[in-house]
């Protein structure tokens, strides 16, 4: 079987290079000398629809790959010069073609009495931007802009919707210049008309650092602006939908809905979009990715994460398991504010019914002790979330930027869970009981940051930035500030029956009925600035500083019957810092960047427990970024600290129904992370193969870890600090163009492990677990909206506790090893464009 799928893929890779010519030539002028930046296209003699196209290199060399035979026209142009088409033939047999020397003459100069005249050139650069002539791409009468986009030369769209420039993810989509729901670009790409666009442009966008300074920062942030057509500005598109009908189950009729829509309205100076749904047909609608990028224009959604202070909200993808009742919706609003003013507001709301069963499973190999634990659960579950948020970014002049976040949130909701759970040693039972649980939360919070950055001196020398020639570095000048609070207010309450009594701490699970009331309070407040100055055209000093302040008020109240415990703490963790490091610039767009902070801290705890403790850490940085001619490289070294919660260190227990309790340590002290890691990117458009790879190790000093303690129902995980802790992985993957089926294979792989300390029943033992898999997946597309997808996932698990001296644990092997086997085949048909047949498919071994 294995030989029979080798077999096939190289099968289709020959298929792919058959019958396919390689075409490059050498752009000059009149005095030969060779034109950089030259575009030579294609096109297909019989309707002029661009085939293929190549831009020149520093040489004046353009290529083009994979050619298949038929009759074209060749068109070069260049800013300033012209030259007639050129007839091509290209056979069944030809692999192979140099045309030489291809000479471009200044603009209106006549050859053999043929005048050249200006036609419509389908891309051409300009300075460092790509520019598509949309009208020169035809596509259908109902097209979108996502069908546009996958004609565009170099341009591709997968079946997520994610768009990709030359093997290049792009990260923004622009309309009009302005920032469009920066985190979801499909939103707009798949509702905006096709026709409504006027030119597509794409760029390395410059971030407010880079522009201040002068100075590329190695990094990537692909752009995409869409230029619209006047008529079409200030239009309302998108698209509404319903539906309903029954199911049959059980002998009884359930009604089935849904609905919602998306509207938006784009115009120079005001962009507003509005999307929601409901149903209950087990869809939460949009995720919460989707909701949180379209509530980020100008950038903030690729950066905003809805997990956070104000807790994981319940829409994490795009389905949901049990039966749901789902409303989502989402509103974005941006207003252009006088010159260089931008301001946008977003509304978010989640609401939702779930109801679900599901069992779980549990093993433990231990001494005299083979324990499997079986949960079966019930939970009604109720969730919501309200979110406001809002940003204003000003050009205050040419060299200064003035950014204002800020945001508002309440979100929570009401559980009624009942769980039934066995535990059994081999044959024998250990112990069986029931828990009913009803939980009550609700988190309100909120947060704003302002952040200004200014650029000063230090030009007047000239140096290459970007390629070309620009000013040389600038000094610069950027400082931050930011308060978030965030309220958590949980109250539990549980009743447990026919649980063996046992000696466990408070708050775990015990016979009877147990109330628990949880509120913590956050607040952090924090400041930091930069200063940056140029020692010359290659190297720049970066000095700054920072305050930062971060206050957890925790109350934990336990009750059972007539016994009452209260904890009550305040944890304090203060942080001040300095930092001064180098910067060196390397060819276009590298940069070695090190260097490091000094950081001193307080950990300090009051009422049920006091404690002052004083910290230094010298934490070192190494930041390497090199821009290849078909990559890229970055390389870093960074350490950082952090304390532990507010949860990790009070002593209430919190217990879970099947027998899993979490307690805290008010002895934690803060941990200390090393990590090293790179990533390398190449992409060589022309042969349509691209490739990655990364990695990274982490070594942890006085990390949070666990200390396990069984009893007869229960396993107590109580947090804390070990020492040699270690994590790594691995990831590299490669996608290559198959012509034959119009289409790509993909492959991956990724090894991931960790390495550290825990204790069970008070002994010390050394964990050790290592996941690898192995990923290949064919896809090939039948039209613009219509592809079939197969793949293969093979994983191996494997997990293994060895005592101190490297002996396996008293009681014998204690290794675990998991074989996974998935295969993957799901597929997405248009039959009309009112009809269309989605399906997946998924079988785990």
């Amino acid at each position: 079987m294995k030989n029979l799928y080798l077999a096939l893929v190289l099968s289709l890779l020959s298929a792919a290079v058959a019958a396919q010519a390689e075409i490059i030539g050498t752009v000059t002028d009149t005095t030969n000398v060779t034109l950089p930046g030259a575009n030579a296209v294609l096109l297909r003699s019989s309707d002029s629809l661009l085939t293929a196209f190549g831009t020149t290199d520093d040489k004046g060399v353009f290529r083009m790959q994979n050619v298949a035979p038929g009759e074209y026209l060749l068109r070069v142009t260049f800013l300033g010069y012209e030259r007639p088409d050129r007839e091509l033939t290209v056979g069944a047999d030809d692999q192979y073609f140099d045309l030489g020397n291809i000479q471009l003459y200044p603009a209106g100069f006549l050859i053999g009495g043929v005048e050249v005249t200006a036609d419509r050139i389908p891309i051409r650069m300009k300075g460092d931007t790509m520019l598509y002539d949309a009208d020169a791409f035809a596509v259908g009468e109902n097209a979108v802009v996502e069908d546009l986009i996958r004609r565009l030369p170099g341009m591709s769209v997968d079946a997520s919707g994610q768009i990709t420039w030359r093997g290049k993810p792009i990260n923004e989509i622009l309309i009009n210049g302005k920032p469009f729901f920066a985190g979801n670009s499909t939103l707009l790409t798949q509702n905006l008309d096709a026709k409504a666009i006027n030119n597509v442009e794409v760029f390395d966008r410059k971030t407010d650092a880079e522009e201040i300074s002068g100075v590329d920062d190695g990094e990537e942030n692909m752009a995409v602006n869409l230029e619209m057509k006047e008529e079409f500005k200030a239009k309302v598109f998108g698209e509404l939908f319903a539906g309903t009908g029954p199911t049959t189950g059980s002998g009884s009729d359930d009604l089935r809905f849904q609905a919602g829509g998306k509207v938006f309205r784009i115009s120079d100076a005001t962009q507003i979009g509005i999307l929601s749904t409901i149903n209950n047909i087990n869809k939460v609608g949009f995720s919460g990715d989707e909701i949180s990028g379209f509530n980020g224009a100008s950038g903030r959604g690729a950066g905003f994460s809805w997990r956070g202070p104000e807790g994981n909200l319940p829409f994490d993808n795009g389905s949901a398991t049990g039966e749901n009742r789902s409303i989502a919706a989402g509103i974005n609003f941006g207003q252009t504010i006088g010159k260089g003013g931008q301001l946008t507001a977003d509304y978010a709301l989640f609401d939702r019914n779930q109801l679900q069963t599901t069992t779980t499973l549990q093993s433990f190999n231990r001494a005299q002790d083979q324990r499997i634990v079986n949960t079966m659960e019930g939970t009604n579950i109720g969730q919501f979330s309200h979110k406001v948020g809002f940003e204003y970014r000003q050009k205050t002049d040419s060299t200064g930027r003035l950014t204002i976040r800020g945001s508002g949130y309440i979100s929570g909701g009401d559980s009624d869970n009942r769980a039934i759970t066995n535990i059994r040693n081999g044959n024998t039972e250990v112990d069986n009981y029931s828990v009913n649980g009803l939980s009550d939360t609700e988190r309100p919070g909120g947060s704003i940051n302002l952040s200004y950055n200014r650029g000063g001196g230090g030009g007047g020398r000239r140096m290459i930035v970007m390629g070309g020639r620009g000013d040389a570095p600038k000094r610069t000048f950027e400082v931050n500030a930011n308060a978030s609070y965030v309220e958590n207010q949980s109250d539990l309450d549980l009743l447990t029956e026919g649980l063996e009594e046992s000696t466990i701490v408070t708050g775990a699970l015990v016979n009877g009925l147990q109330l628990q009331n949880r509120r913590t309070t956050s607040l952090n407040l924090g400041t930091n600035l930069r200063y940056t100055e140029p020692l010359g055209e290659k190297w720049r000093l970066r000095v700054g500083g920072g305050y930062d302040t971060d206050r957890d008020e925790g109350d934990y109240r336990f009750q059972l019957q007539e016994q009452t415990t209260v904890n009550l703490l305040d944890r304090n963790w203060n942080t001040a810092e300095a930092e001064a490091g180098l910067i060196r610039s390397i060819g276009r767009g590298g940069n070695l960047t090190f260097g490091s902070k000094y950081q001193f801290a307080t950990l300090e705890l009051e009422k049920d427990e006091v404690r002052s403790d004083n910290y230094n850490f010298l934490l070192p940085f190494v930041r390497f970024r090199k821009r290849l001619k078909k990559g890229f490289l970055s390389m870093n070294l960074r350490t950082s600290t952090r304390a532990p919660a507010i949860s990790q260190l009070q002593t209430i227990a919190e217990p879970n129904a099947n027998g899993r309790i979490a307690l805290g340590n008010p002895d934690l002290n803060p941990s200390m992370s090393t990590n090293l890691g790179g990533y390398a990117f190449f992409n060589d458009q022309f042969r349509a193969i691209s490739a990655n790879a990364g990695g990274g190790v982490t070594y942890t000093d006085d990390a949070f870890g666990n200390s396990v303690t069984f009893t007869r129902g229960q396993q107590i995980y109580e947090t804390i600090n070990v020492g040699h802790a270690w994590a790594a992985n691995v990831f590299v993957g490669a996608t290559i163009g198959v012509n034959a089926i119009n289409g790509e294979w993909r492959v991956e792989g990724r090894l991931n492990g960790d390495r550290g300390i825990g204790f069970v029943d008070n002994v010390e033992q050394l964990n050790t677990s290592l996941t690898s898999s192995l990923t290949t997946n064919l896809t090939t597309e039948f039209n613009e909206d219509s592809y079939l997808k197969v793949g293969y996932t093979f994983t191996n698990f494997s997990n293994q506790f060895e005592n101190e001296d490297g002996t396996a644990p008293q009681g014998g092997n204690a290794d675990v090893n998991q074989v996974t086997h998935d295969l993957l085949a799901q597929f997405e048909l248009e039959i009309s464009p009112k009809w269309r047949f989605e399906s997946r498919f998924l079988y785990s071994i």
